[in-house]
Parts: structure tokens; sequence; C-alpha cells
């Protein structure tokens, strides 16, 4: 097994990097077939680069120079017909990359014929000199996203860089197990307040080192499941942040439950990064860990009280879908048109979260008195848009 001596733990580079070398084993260790597959998972998807990594022609004292920015350098050192001339004038057309989850960047990696020659066959060492960080060696300068953690030193008392402000360099292999692990892990883009925010989804760093004493095989199954999770990821975020809402859409999710059945999974413990643009870098906002079993606990407490806990989860996901009053009450929390019932929501969906993850019946007890509370501030309203979800609401009880 190849090693980096890049540590297996909660830092974006690191989750980045080896997401990245799990999906290519899962594909054989074939960097071709990893990226082809990938290319429908980004498709109208937006993940802007930072302004120091795309290339660009500045202009000092009346003389023009080249800068390239990290898609035209791996280029470059794919394909030996990306000269800084044919850059140039790429640049100077406005053919210059900018987002970087863009297809025909893949189309042209594809094409590149060194792509096929890439293979990681030898170990890549994380090597540290006087002002600079290297993972196996150093081809191409790092693009911003890959330094959110904000390294500024490596704290060692058998170091001198613990005050220094390093410069990150990777490997040809390394930035192909980047971009792979961008695209195998980003959900999608929501702008709150002209803010964007980028949404990753990994393999927790437990989660990794199993995977990594694993077959391609058995990470292929895993991928099953957490591209399921994206997905579902997918269709609620940008629409609603509530963190409680994202883990029970998982959590009751009994399509995902059905999935893990299906391929003899237990357990997948994964982590939910939120990330924003920050001037030219880039700042991690939230870290969600996020564990789905195949058995969940709560499943023996709904046993005791409903006939067919499935049953019991599908209804009580639908009643949370994007479609429905709940999820829409959510969404309204930071609109201008907040609705009335928004906060007695909001803690209707806590306690359901109680109930949930922790199998304490007394969250169901309160999830039902919120939505009670619901109805009766709307019951009697004369708005008639008020009085129909005063309507979803009692629906939700009898139907839970």
């Amino acid at each position: 097994m190849v090693e980096i001596s890049l540590p297996v733990d909660s830092t974006f580079l690191s989750e980045v990097v080896y997401e990245g070398l799990l999906r290519y084993l899962s594909y054989d260790g074939s960097f071709p077939k990893a990226f082809s597959d990938v290319i429908d998972r980004i498709k109208d998807k937006r993940l802007t680069l930072s302004g120091n990594d795309i290339s660009m022609i500045k202009r000092v004292r009346g003389k023009e120079s080249l800068r390239i920015g990290f898609p035209e350098q791996l280029l470059q050192l794919l394909d030996d017909k990306y000269s800084n001339e044919v850059i140039y004038d790429r640049v100077r057309n406005k053919k210059n990359y900018r987002n970087l989850l863009s297809v025909d960047f893949i189309k042209e990696l594809l094409e590149c014929k060194g792509l096929n020659d890439v293979k990681i066959e030898e170990d890549l060492p994380l090597i540290l000199k006087r002002g600079e960080v290297i993972i196996g060696r150093k081809d191409v300068t790092a693009p911003q996203i890959l330094k959110v953690d904000r390294y500024t030193g490596y704290t060692s008392l058998e170091t001198k860089f613990a005050s220094s402000q390093l410069t990150l360099y990777v490997s040809k292999e390394v930035a192909l197990l980047f971009l792979l692990g961008i695209y195998s892990s980003f959900i999608t883009t929501f702008r709150q307040q002209q803010q964007a925010y980028y949404y990753f989804l990994f393999f927790s760093p437990d989660e990794i080192l199993k995977l990594l004493r694993e077959s391609g095989n058995v990470i292929g199954k895993f991928f099953l499941i957490k591209d399921a999770v994206v997905e579902k990821l997918t269709t609620i975020l940008g629409k609603s942040t509530s963190n409680e809402l994202l883990l029970l859409e998982i959590l009751l999710s009994v399509e995902l439950r059905e999935l893990m059945d299906r391929e003899q999974l237990d357990k997948i413990s994964l982590m939910l990064f939120k990330i924003a643009p920050e001037g030219q870098t880039y700042k991690i906002y939230e870290q969600i860990p996020i564990t789905i079993l195949r058995s969940p606990k709560f499943y023996r407490v709904v046993g005791k009280y409903f006939k067919d806990p499935q049953e019991f989860c599908r209804r009580l996901s639908e009643a949370l879908a994007p479609d429905k009053t709940i999820f829409k009450a959510l969404a309204s929390l930071n609109a201008k048109n907040k609705f009335s019932e928004a906060d007695n929501v909001l803690k209707a969906v806590q306690e359901l979260y109680r109930f949930v993850v922790l199998g304490d019946f007394q969250g169901w007890f309160g999830f039902v008195r919120e939505l009670w509370n619901c109805y009766s501030k709307l019951a009697n309203s004369s708005d008639r848009r008020e009085k129909s979800r005063s309507k979803g609401y009692i629906e939700i009880m009898k139907k839970t």
C-alpha cells in the first residue's frame, strides 16, 4: 500500500487528499476512469478559485508578465502542448479557468497525453524546508483552498518552523488526488446575505483509516452510501441551514438504510464541512460529524410504541421534505417574511432531533407539543396561507 506522509485527521487538507486517494483506489488506481465518472457530479456546480490561483496577465511599469494559475500549471505538467505562449493566448482571450468545478477542465485533463501515465506507485513524503511544505514533489503551487486550515507553522520541538509562514507545494499526483477529492466531496453552494458558502462531505478520519486497508470493491460500497448522502443533502442545503434538519433527513432516511442493508454495511462515519471564501483565501465555518447506523438505537424505542419503525421513519422524513410545511417554516427564519410559528417549528425539530439521536422519548412528546403550538397560533388566522399551514401541522400529527 502506497503511503502519504500526511496525517489522517480532521483538517480539510487531509480530508480532501485522502478522499481523492480512496476514490482513486475504488477505480483500481486509474485517474482517467475516476475523472470520467465525476463529470456528471459537478455539472452546473461552481467553486470559484481564489484570485491567486487564476492565470492572468499582470502589467508592471508598462511590461506584461504571465502568472500561471493552478489549473494551467497542472495541464502543463500533463501535456507539453500547454506552453507559456499557449497559456498567454488563452488568458488574453479569457479562456482561463476561474471555476474549479469546470466540466471543460476535466475534459481537457482527460485529453492530456500524460494522464494515463500518472500512477501512485511510491510513497509521497511530506518535506519541511525553509519557508516551504512539500507533499510528494515541488511540482505545483497548491491552491488556496488547500490552505484553508491556515497553518502558519508545524509546532514541533524538533523543527524551527513554529512561527514560520510556509508555502505549500504538491506533486502532480497529489494535485490530481486533490482535484478528485474536491469533485468527489463537493455538495453545493449556498448564498446568504451576499456571502457564498461551500459544502463538502468527507469520510471521517476513523473511516478513512479503515478503508485504506480495504479492497477497491469494499471502498466502492462505502462510496455508494456516501454519494447517496451527498445527493440527499444537495436537495436540502441551499434552502435551509438548520443542522438538526440536515441530520434528521439523513438519520430518518429509509432509502439510505435499505442501501446499507443491500451492501451489508453496519455503519458509516462522515464529516460535513462548511467553507466560505474570505478575500484571497477561505475560512472553515463548521465541521459536523455524521454517523449513520444500519440499526440505530431509536429504532428499538420506536418499536415499543409503533408497529413498523421503517414506516414511522418514512412518514417523518416525508414531513420534513423541502416542499412541506416544516421545511418552509424553517427556511423563513432568516427571511424578511418569517413565519409567525417559525420559532416553534425550530423547537419542534430540535426536540425530534433529541428523540432520534438520543432515543429519548421525551423528545417525541416535545415535537408533538410544538406542532400543536404551531396549529394553535394559526388555526384562527384570517390569513389564508396561515390557515392552510395550520392544517399541515395537524396532518403531520395524525400521520405520525
